[in-house]
């Protein structure tokens, strides 16, 4: 049990700061531990067996996969040694750890870690929304006048763009997710009531992966701007885990395809294969009738599909048997 008399000479709202300043660094850790084993994984997973035509359809995923890992390790590397100038190297800044980390943003070192945040938060929206390009460069907008303002001045001062950029984020990130998730369950309803309910697996995974993925940065941005504008500390636990959240989603994305849970050109020739089989086979009929001459021939063939088809030619008329094996 803690020892009143050691408490350092602050008020409880000065602690309580400190201690979400603090407590946002180890969820920032553990978070890059999730990053990390999710990269390494995602990495061996799409070099494994590498050949050269697999290598044309991967490296886009491996280079993603790397450039994620290098932005999430060089902001935990700055972030964390920002905490340190905080709590140890500048104990004594006027108003504590605390005020250290909301009055000295412009710090190179906080500067470094600020400018990958939001890197990391631009990399993955622009795959997701590469056709809507505006979309992505107004976010690449936003935050670029977030860097230059928490460069110069806190982004706890007045009016600012640090809500604007993160609201931004979240309407684009949700926005991003709806309309891939309702065109996948378009396409999926169409399947179905073309072929029967049985059809249309492969979208529902799809989708369950993108709503999985993305819920997880969708929820923390929540839980930062909320804190945010009502001004309460807990928005110093969530702000400094993003990054990595962001990174976290992307990868989980990555890791269900690498894991062939993903849609790919297997993927799509299974479905056509799939659909042209059941296709034919609602199309086919049986059609018999009694022959009122001799019989002649007899032609038969297998088609692509796997199916036997099998004619009886007649003198008078021509009538076709169909039968499926």
């Amino acid at each position: 049990m803690s020892n009143p008399a050691y408490k350092p000479d602050e008020d409880a709202a000065t602690i309580f700061q400190e201690d979400t300043w603090l407590q946002g660094a180890l969820v920032m850790c553990i978070a890059y531990g999730s990053v990390a084993t999710l990269a390494i994984q995602c990495f061996f997973m799409l070099v494994r067996g590498l050949t050269r035509a697999k290598f044309k359809r991967d490296f886009p995923l491996v280079l993603f996969v790397m450039i994620m890992f290098t932005l999430s390790t060089i902001f935990i590397g700055t972030a964390m040694q920002f905490t340190q100038q905080a709590y140890v190297d500048q104990r004594n800044f006027p108003g504590g750890p605390s005020a250290y980390e909301v009055l000295e943003f412009s710090l190179p070192i906080d500067s470094v870690a600020n400018v990958t945040l939001v890197i990391n938060s631009a990399v993955p929206s622009w795959v997701s929304v590469t056709l809507a390009s505006l979309f992505w460069l107004t976010e690449f907008i936003l935050g670029t006048l977030f860097l230059k303002q928490i460069m110069s001045v806190s982004p706890w001062g007045a009016v600012n763009f640090t809500l604007g950029f993160w609201c931004f984020s979240l309407a684009l990130n949700v926005l991003a997710t709806f309309l891939i998730v309702s065109r996948l369950l378009l396409y999926r309803f169409r399947l179905a009531r073309v072929l029967g309910s049985g059809h249309g697996a492969q979208y529902t995974s799809v989708v369950a992966m993108v709503v999985e993925s993305e819920l997880l940065y969708t929820a923390f941005l929540i839980l930062f701007i909320v804190p945010f504008v009502l001004n309460h500390p807990l928005e110093n636990v969530f702000i400094q885990c993003i990054a990595l959240i962001q990174a976290i989603s992307a990868l989980m994305i990555v890791y269900r395809v690498a894991a062939g849970h993903g849609w790919t050109k297997d993927t799509y020739a299974q479905v056509s294969t799939r659909m042209h089989s059941t296709i034919q086979l609602s199309n086919l009929s049986t059609l018999r009738a009694a022959p009122s001459a001799s019989h002649v021939t007899q032609e038969s063939k297998i088609s692509s599909s796997g199916i036997t088809v099998s004619q009886d030619v007649y003198m008078t008329k021509e009538y076709s048997s169909v039968e499926a094996v």
